[in-house]
């Protein structure tokens, strides 16, 4: 989102919002009023330009999000509706800021554990217990959130054989994910990780700098080496004899995100032919876009939605821009499974709670 979208959410959220508010609800009130409706605002304000310079970026936009969506826009809609009903006005405000507050500070930080059982025809082996996790999106918790410790913790007492992060570890900078080096460094069983949008850090601070964006990549890259994990761009690696593990860099079908170098055909070079194929590909519209039509692939797992799996009069709104949106999808032989993630580039979760996914394989 580019700097100057946050500037008219500010100037429209705040400022207009406090300008209609004091002329007709507050008007003639005394100067203490106006002062804590206008706080807000001010804070809001002097967190722009933090993050217009960069230098504090993930922190003061979580600040700022956190402003706007618990006090701002209930600001807004009370001016709106109170020209007309001061008391609906004021219903509605309240009502808005007690839903966000809800999302921030319960929904987004109420753990799940899903268990689902996967059978295959023709598994080689013995049943594999997958830990599928992603979208830790780690800039919207600060620096010492014990959510990500309990996330730790819930994962390594779910003793899988293996854990598949399926990308998005920060938001905007590699410098986010660093005050979580021992805590995502405590996790036991092998770690396999790919790359998501936000982690080629193309929505933040470095977005007109090609030069700086390629560097804090690398360092990212370079932090989820050192914890162990062994991070596939458009590569394969033998889980175990018959199962072979497929990474991406981020494929999708949304023209919002640039094109970042994904090349499936070039992961699967080194394939034998009649391995059992799974495939770490961050973006779900990947499965249809090529995975279906192209390949024999027999498991693709993916995130990047957060779970806007979401319903509105019996319809899911959700699926007129992500049809795969949440959960396991099958096509024939091939299946599809999207974790909803753990966490989320804005202050909330709007898709329900995070999940951690448990998928055991085995012969059918």
């Amino acid at each position: 989102m580019k700097f100057r979208t946050y500037v008219l959410f500010w100037i429209l959220f705040g400022v207009v919002a406090d300008t209609i508010i004091g002329l007709t609800l507050l008007k003639g009130a005394p100067w203490w009023a106006i002062a804590v409706m206008a706080a807000p605002t001010l804070a809001a304000g002097l967190c722009l330009p933090l993050i217009g310079t960069g230098k504090w970026y993930a922190d003061s936009l979580r600040v700022f999000s956190y402003l706007i969506f618990i006090f701002e826009l209930p600001k807004f809609l009370l001016a709106l509706i109170g020209l007309a009903s001061p008391v609906a006005g004021i219903a509605v405000g309240a009502a808005v800021s007690m839903f966000f507050i809800t999302l921030i500070f319960y929904v987004t930080r109420h753990l799940k554990v899903k268990e689902t059982a996967l059978e295959i025809d023709g598994f080689p082996g013995k049943p594999l217990r997958i830990c599928q996790i992603g979208d830790f999106h780690l800039g919207s918790f600060g620096t010492k959130s014990k959510y990500i410790s309990r996330i730790i913790d819930t994962v390594n007492a779910c003793n899988p054989d293996v854990i598949l992060f399926v990308g998005d570890l920060v938001n905007f900078e590699a410098k986010e994910a660093f005050p979580y080096r021992d805590v995502l460094g405590r996790l036991q069983a092998p770690v396999y990780a790919i790359l998501g949008n936000h982690d080629f850090l193309l929505h933040g601070p470095h977005d007109s700098n090609e030069e700086s964006r390629l560097k804090d990549m690398a360092a990212l890259e370079a932090f989820e080496k050192s914890l162990g994990w062994r991070v596939l761009r458009n590569e394969s690696v033998e889980l175990r004899p018959g199962v072979v593990l497929v990474g991406v860099d981020n494929i999708t079908k949304n023209p919002y995100f640039r094109k970042v170098g994904g090349d499936l055909g070039k992961a699967l070079e080194c394939v034998e032919e009649g391995a059992f194929k799974i495939l770490l590909s961050h973006d779900p519209t990947h499965w249809r876009m090529e995975v279906l039509p192209k390949t024999d692939i027999g498991l693709t797992l993916s995130g990047h939605t957060h779970g806007l799996k979401y319903k509105l009069t019996g319809l899911h709104p959700s699926h007129w821009r992500l049809h795969e949106s949440g959960g396991l999808y099958e096509d024939g032989a091939q299946k599809l499974y999207v974790t909803p993630g753990l966490g989320s580039a804005f202050a909330f979760r709007l898709g329900g709670y995070p999940h951690v996914d448990i998928l055991t394989l085995k012969p059918r």
